[in-house]
């Protein structure tokens, strides 16, 4: 087929569903039962599509448009014909073929979804394709029908098809699909036709263009499931008492947030009065805070420790002048990455990193580098990963960065991933986008009794969603309030590629 093959989205007439009940829409077609045929409707148009996840559609590229963000232009919606309605909120196009993703605002919990075939279609296979579009006989189908196609040809990216007639305006993004025993399979997504037999038009030539999408089964899951996150040994936390004593507590489930726990006997060491911040391969800073006169040292100078196993061992100065991080005001804006990296917001609004040679046993840059500036209206940073950083404002809101030290640029900035966030005292990550909040109150993981607990969320960048969904978190521990920091090491957990 060629490019005059005409675009099938369908200028909007009246409103779409996505049922999970018998409906009628390709032209010549007959009902179709299935529940993951999806129309989307914007104000200006409405198109097909089909639910793969309970949180995503797949569709026509040609059907959405959408912001540099990803975020769609035409407050487009989904609708189950049975009570369920939601809007979209991402889209993610294909640049070389008529395919997009498409996220849902809500999961679409109990309506069937379809598996995505890896196995291409051949000349002569049999494909059903579906749709919401014109019919022979009506304008804009209130359910869709599914009618029969050959496979006439199969290039790289599409799929020629013929049938009786051809799919029709408000087809584009419905499914292609092959039978595979007692199911079916997508194999491509409808794209543009002649639109021979649908209604009102003349044109009499013949044959529709699907999109494949059976060699986009990586991509499609790289976009909607979440990256696996391997946490070999656990996450590592620190906590400081009130008496100076520093302990040390082994999260076995960061991955799964299951309140499961190995508990120290004894403490790691005395006089942590000051603020500690864990950092890689077992080290852990400490902005220090003189206890008594026979403390050689001073208020703001930062040790250096490290854990060997059994005990931490070092424990010499290497910095000075950090004693702003032992203010309320401060204490939250120092945090430590996956690769080492000590972030902090100083008192001049910027954000500057200090990196550590291990090698040289020396800082690489004494004075910091200056990532960015405008910091102060962030009261709490947390790094999560390698560049990763939450930061959240006063109000609660939860931003996502992440900085690429390669490049040297951000990849992502201010990306707004939650609310409500004020209620934590602190905030500290394993890595992996895995974060622990302290210093609320809720349920005890045992014995459902009200206290103050430790929060646990995972979130997932390449879906933009948390775990759990829809609540505040899995309450992992109890009694998190009489400690006065907490810090993870953040090279507990890596995300899996």
């Amino acid at each position: 087929m060629h490019r005059r093959i005409l675009a099938l989205s369908g200028v909007l007439l009246t409103g779409g569903v996505l049922v999970a009940s018998p409906a009628h829409a390709v032209s010549g077609g007959t009902a179709s039962p299935a529940g993951y045929l999806a129309r989307i409707t914007t104000p200006t148009k409405a198109c097909s599509a089909a639910l793969i996840d309970p949180s995503w559609v797949i569709t026509a590229a040609t059907c959405l448009a959408a912001t540099d963000t990803g975020a769609p232009t035409e407050n487009p919606t989904v609708d189950n014909g049975a009570g369920f309605t939601t809007k979209l909120t991402k889209v993610i196009r294909r640049s070389d073929r008529d395919v997009a993703l498409a996220k849902l605002e809500k999961p679409a919990n109990g309506v069937a979804t379809v598996p995505v075939s890896g196995t291409a279609p051949k000349n002569g296979d049999t494909l059903q394709l579906a749709g919401f579009g014109r019919t022979a006989t009506e304008w804009v189908p209130a359910r869709p029908s599914v009618a029969a196609f050959t496979v006439a040809s199969v290039s790289a990216t599409e799929v020629s098809v013929t049938g009786s007639a051809d799919t029709c305006l408000g087809d584009a993004g419905g499914p292609a699909l092959r039978q595979v025993g007692d199911h079916v399979e997508l194999v491509a997504i409808n794209s543009r036709s002649w639109q021979h037999g649908c209604l009102a038009v003349t044109e009499t030539r013949e044959g529709s263009t699907d999109a494949r999408t059976d060699d986009l089964t990586g991509w499609i899951r790289q976009n909607t499931v979440p990256t696996p996150v391997s946490c070999p040994q656990g996450a590592v936390i620190w906590d400081d008492m009130a008496d100076g004593t520093l302990w040390r507590h082994l999260h076995r489930d960061p991955v799964g947030g299951t309140p499961s726990w190995t508990e120290p006997t004894t403490s790691s060491g005395t006089g942590w009065f000051g603020r500690p911040i864990a950092g890689k391969d077992g080290v852990l800073w400490d902005v220090h805070r003189k206890y008594d006169a026979n403390d050689p040292f001073g208020d703001g100078i930062l040790k250096r420790w490290k854990w060997d196993g059994t005990q931490l061992t070092g424990g010499n100065q290497v910095g000075n002048g950090w004693e702003r991080y032992l203010t309320p005001e401060f204490r939250n804006r120092i945090t430590v990455d996956q690769a080492g990296r000590i972030f902090m917001i100083n008192d001049q609004a910027e954000l500057r990193v200090f990196i550590w040679d291990d090698a040289a046993g020396w800082w690489v840059n004494g004075v910091g580098q200056v990532l960015d500036t405008g910091w102060t209206k962030f009261d709490s940073i947390t790094a999560a990963g390698d560049g990763v950083l939450f930061a959240r404002t006063p109000n609660g809101d939860l931003y996502r960065f992440q900085y690429d030290f390669g490049t040297g640029k951000w990849t992502q900035r201010d990306k707004q991933v939650g609310t409500g966030w004020q209620m934590f005292s602190g905030i500290f990550s394993p890595g992996a986008d895995i974060l622990y909040g302290r210093g609320s109150t809720g349920p005890s993981p045992w014995g459902g009794q009200d206290g103050p607990i430790l929060r646990w969320y995972r979130y997932s960048a390449n879906t933009g969603s948390w775990l759990p969904v829809g609540s505040n978190g899995t309450s992992v521990g109890s009694g998190w309030n009489t400690d006065l920091h907490a810090t993870a090491a953040p090279d507990s957990c890596r995300l899996v590629s």
